[in-house]
């Protein structure tokens, strides 16, 4: 009976984790993230165990009697919830054509691991600053991210008949004014079809990707203009 008052103590650390995980797992949750509230909630409640279990595991009130030494190393498990946790975050970050997807979800879980590991240690100012903090992130910041201009590298590919030198000026020209970077220029030929095919690797605030693709067909006589992202 005597244990009760003690692990108390401890059930009450988990409980902080446990709401700090569920506001972060709700963001998650709402904009429809696979690793939403019971993920997250369950990482940090996770985390905040294997804390308490790490620090206290041997100081249990009784568990010792005498003078015994005892040398341990309380640190190891925490440890390894930094490492563990990366095999999860990996497991909700996708490839798509145009990019990543699933790296603010993973870095969610492995922020949350840490907001736990605060609670498991006792501590109770910490881990409510930092979902406090992890809470402003997700969404005050995710309004914002929008309105900062963005550079971004993309491959565009222009077919044109024939192997006209002014056209190649044209469309750099045009790149220029548009404040668009140009990296690296390929072309080929098709003797068959007598058509020759650009390719651009270009890096810059493209804006509407749809309008831009629109003025460069307006400016000649292209048979094909399409653009591919690069991750």
């Amino acid at each position: 009976m005597s244990d009760y008052p003690y692990e108390i103590n401890f059930l009450l650390r988990l409980l902080l984790a446990g709401l700090c995980g569920a506001f972060l797992g709700y963001e998650r949750e709402r904009h429809g993230r696979s690793a939403g509230l019971r993920t997250n909630l369950l990482v940090c409640v996770g985390a905040a165990l294997m804390m308490v279990m790490s620090k206290y595991f041997y100081f249990k009130p009784g568990e010792f009697t005498g003078n015994i030494t005892t040398v341990l190393d309380p640190s190891r498990i925490a440890a390894q919830i930094v490492t563990g946790i990366g095999f999860l975050g990996a497991g909700v970050i996708i490839k798509e054509r145009d990019g990543i997807r699933g790296l603010t979800t993973a870095a969610t879980l492995w922020y949350n691991a840490g907001v736990g590991m605060a609670c498991g240690a006792g501590m109770i100012i910490l881990p409510i600053f930092c979902t406090t903090i992890g809470l402003a992130s997700l969404t005050v910041l995710k309004s914002l991210e929008h309105k900062i201009p963005r550079d971004s590298y993309k491959i565009l590919h222009v077919e044109c008949d024939g192997l006209v030198e002014q056209t190649l000026t044209m469309l750099k020209a045009y790149l220029s004014e548009k404040k668009i970077h140009i990296i690296n220029i390929n072309f080929s030929q098709n003797l068959k079809k007598s058509t020759t095919n650009y390719q651009f690797t270009i890096k810059g605030n493209w804006g509407d990707n749809n309008d831009l693709l629109v003025h460069i067909m307006k400016l000649a006589n292209f048979k094909f203009v399409n653009q591919t992202r690069l991750s």
